[in-house]
């Protein structure tokens, strides 16, 4: 075999890629030929040397001839091993039987969990949580900690728009609003026309560097939502709703009283189109009349500036707050 390039930064970051990829897929795994022969053998080798692309259970299907390098041979485990480093063989039309080692027999792959467990070490988590998963095989519980003053639920999760709505619902049974960190392999462009648009994602190949068996995690704190917001703006929107529990109204900040909260979220669900109070009034659990001045009581300019309605008791988030990427 020739010998293996440097492994310098350049192939650090095109293995991190091609882990984020792998792992994004339905079935991480990939063939013999495809970590030995194919275009990126050498990123698949660094993989290999850092413990994370590891050896599956299974045979492959089919394995290029060692030999002849035309044939594809199928692994079968001998019946009485030659030596223990050739425990399969396959044969070929053209060669005949053709000892294989296991790397060159079975599939390989990359274990989620695995990358769960070595997150949970990086941030140094271990010592006091213990990774749980909360979606399975899709999202993961590493622990939490403090960043800015509060307290941070942190997650690994994969393949997160294809789960969008299970584990938005999760979410919000195991973290507060705006509490939670999502650390991922998934683009986080797919995720703006989902449930999961308002929440803390970050990318992991961002924050993270391959050594030899884990991660380096960096600039976590850099993905978290701003602290505070400069007091030279003149911004009103409810960009900062979930994250903050605040309204932005020229600049400051106004508070919102969970009931506010709420009403709000029902609005803002409803992608602009009109929401009619006796909805409103169950999906808030209302025991007796809806009455909007109990609930906007301390918050009318709230009201004046986010919301519009009509007197038949119709309520809709007026056009220029309604996030149009949701739709």
């Amino acid at each position: 075999m020739a010998p293996l390039p440097d492994l310098g930064a350049a192939l650090n970051d095109r293995a991190l890629s091609d882990l984020c990829w792998l792992i994004e897929q339905p079935d991480p795994r990939l063939a013999p030929d495809a970590v030995w022969c194919g275009e990126r053998a050498d990123v698949f080798q660094h993989l290999r040397d850092v413990d994370v692309l590891t050896l599956a259970n299974d045979l492959a299907d089919g394995v290029l001839c060692r030999e002849c390098g035309v044939e594809v041979i199928r692994p079968v485990a001998c019946e009485e091993r030659v030596a223990d480093e050739f425990p399969y063989r396959g044969c070929c039309p053209e060669c005949g039987w053709i000892p294989l080692h296991a790397e060159h027999a079975r599939w390989w792959h990359i274990q989620p969990p695995k990358v769960a467990r070595w997150l949970n070490g990086a941030i140094k988590l271990a010592s006091n949580y213990r990774v749980e998963p909360v979606v399975d095989g899709v999202l993961w519980r590493l622990g939490e900690r403090e960043y800015g003053r509060r307290r941070h639920v942190i997650f690994f999760g994969r393949r997160l728009a294809e789960a969008a709505g299970t584990i938005n619902d999760a979410l919000n049974n195991l973290s507060a609003p705006g509490a939670e960190i999502i650390i991922t392999t998934t683009d986080v462009q797919r995720l703006r026309t989902t449930p999961l648009y308002n929440r803390h994602v970050v990318p992991l190949r961002a924050i993270a560097h391959l050594k030899k068996v884990g991660f380096v995690v960096e600039n976590l704190e850099a993905f978290l939502p701003v602290l505070a917001i400069p007091q030279t703006t003149d911004e009103t929107s409810l960009r900062v709703m979930h994250s903050r529990r605040v309204a932005l109204i020229s600049g400051e900040e106004c508070s919102l009283s969970p009931r506010v909260y709420a009403f709000l979220k029902i609005l803002e669900d409803a992608d602009g189109d009109e929401v009619h109070k006796r909805h409103i009034a169950e999906a808030m659990n209302f025991d007796g009349p809806f009455r909007k001045a109990d609930i906007f009581k301390r918050h009318k300019v709230v009201f004046d500036t986010f919301i519009e309605a009509d007197n038949g008791g119709h309520y809709w988030l007026r056009p220029e707050f309604v996030n149009l990427e949701r739709r």
